[in-house]
């Protein structure tokens, strides 16, 4: 069963693609088999929003939460900081997503509450961030 952890909305779009998040990113939803914290839904996808205000109108670039058991996906954005992630090094970067991450598996947790195993999927993403040296 599938993660999939995107590249980080609008701020992608404008400046490209970090290959150190990306690479972190990839590392996560690859080794994450989300069948080991649910039996309720088959995919979630994640996507970070790093967008200025002024570019948040008209509903673009504005947070997103689905969790649909009936369609078995959860489809979460959310936002983070843009000045905080422009004015950041690389490992803080790494963490602000780390952070998007699981504030939206959280949301998941909050929706499908005990069909889901928010604390072992945390454990464990950690736990891959940390073997695979992905915050150095």
């Amino acid at each position: 069963m599938n993660l999939y952890i995107n590249s980080p909305a609008y701020y992608t779009y404008n400046y490209g693609v970090i290959d150190e998040i990306y690479s972190m990113c990839n590392t996560i939803s690859k080794e994450i088999d989300i069948s080991k914290y649910t039996n309720v839904i088959d995919s979630i996808g994640i996507t970070p929003i790093i967008a200025p205000e002024a570019e948040k109108i008209d509903d673009k670039w504005k947070d997103y939460k689905k969790v649909s058991i009936k369609n078995r996906i959860a489809s979460i954005s959310l936002s983070i900081n843009y000045h905080d992630f422009c004015s950041s090094d690389i490992i803080c970067q790494k963490q602000l997503i780390l952070k998007n991450i699981f504030q939206s598996l959280l949301i998941i947790k909050s929706k499908l509450k005990n069909d889901f195993d928010y604390n072992k999927m945390e454990s464990d993403i950690l736990e891959i961030v940390e073997m695979y040296g992905c915050l150095s």
